[in-house]
């Protein structure tokens, strides 16, 4: 805890008086994370909107809201009947070609058949063939299922109802992995790269945290906002995160090592910040600069090395200079 130096006592003014009792510990090395946050919103790595590719009345829905589905099941099914007649009527035709095709060439192979009867055979042929594709992705057309396996959105159809050729009838999203999109100052363009650990908050599960990992930095800077967008993508196995979810993220730019000290060692006052040293019996005032938070602890640039001891309890008597003497008994928070 910072506090003012306007709460500090006279003290020890070194002219005879008892040594004040202090408490000290040594700063210490901690792995500290440079960090940048920043809010986004989570959407499925892979969503899709399905819609029917034939108008047609809905003949059957086996699905629900919600479900979870296998790729290539099946969702919704338009009344297939005049499609199917349609196949067997188109499936007749390319065998009747065939046979006939094969009967002139087996004439032309023995110069009985001319050559422009074996073409025409030829060209039924290929057109019996494409009536049979054309057929059979019509009755596909009849068919909705899913592309890949999924999470099935709200679906309003039902069977009797009728639906017209791209009406949307649902969503599929795969929630097997969720992205985080957001943006940054420009600043941090050259900061920014892949691979680095994002950590995700969510007012849907408070206390809980999720760690993914930058996929995509923006090859530019938006001209409206000057900032650039990045992306992340965090495993989800369980399925928890979900798309449209709002997304307090921490995108930790750099990790290394830099020593630490309570934040009851340090003192604040006007512009200055600085901690008492312990030095041969006296409190040695020492300016320091701080760094990051570290929870209890708070991280210091400069002035302290690690073979200091800094002055965490009883500095609040002290002035530089005063007479300390080191008691263990005086309580001290941090560095355990």
């Amino acid at each position: 805890m910072f506090l003012s130096g306007e709460e500090q006592g006279s003290g020890n003014d070194g002219s005879g008086r008892q040594p004040t009792r202090v408490n000290v510990t040594s700063p210490q090395m901690r792995s500290i994370e440079d960090t940048v946050s920043a809010v986004g919103t989570l959407r499925p790595v892979r969503s899709v909107e399905l819609a029917s590719n034939a108008p047609g009345r809905v003949a059957s829905v086996p699905v629900s809201s919600g479900q979870e589905v296998e790729q290539g099941a099946l969702l919704i099914r338009l009344d297939d009947r005049a499609t199917r007649a349609a196949l067997i009527e188109a499936e007749a035709t390319l065998s009747e070609a065939r046979q006939n095709f094969q009967r002139i060439e087996q004439l032309a192979d023995s110069n009985i058949a001319a050559e422009a009867s074996l073409e025409e055979a030829r060209a039924r042929l290929n057109r019996a063939e494409a009536g049979v594709m054309v057929a059979r992705a019509d009755l596909d057309d009849r068919a909705i299922t899913a592309p890949f396996a999924g999470t099935l959105g709200v679906i309003d159809t039902e069977p009797g109802s009728f639906i017209q050729s791209g009406a949307p009838v649902t969503t599929l999203s795969d929630l097997t992995a969720v992205e985080v999109s957001l943006s940054l100052p420009e600043r941090y363009f050259d900061r920014v790269q892949e691979g680095q650990v994002l950590v995700v908050t969510t007012p849907a599960y408070p206390g809980e945290s999720f760690e993914g990992r930058v996929t995509l930095r923006a090859p530019e800077i938006n001209l409206g906002s000057r900032s650039l967008e990045i992306r992340a993508e965090i495993d989800n196995p369980d399925g928890r995160l979900v798309g449209g979810m709002f997304a307090n993220s921490r995108l930790v730019l750099e990790t290394y090592e830099g020593i630490a000290i309570p934040d009851d060692a340090i003192i604040s006052e006007g512009l200055s910040t600085y901690v008492y040293r312990a030095g041969d019996g006296k409190a040695v005032r020492t300016e320091i600069e701080v760094g990051a938070s570290l929870g209890a602890l708070t991280e210091v640039r400069g002035g302290l090395d690690t073979q200091d001891r800094v002055i965490v309890a009883g500095w609040d008597q002290l002035t530089d200079g005063a007479s300390i003497e080191i008691d263990d008994d005086v309580a001290q928070e941090g560095l355990e």
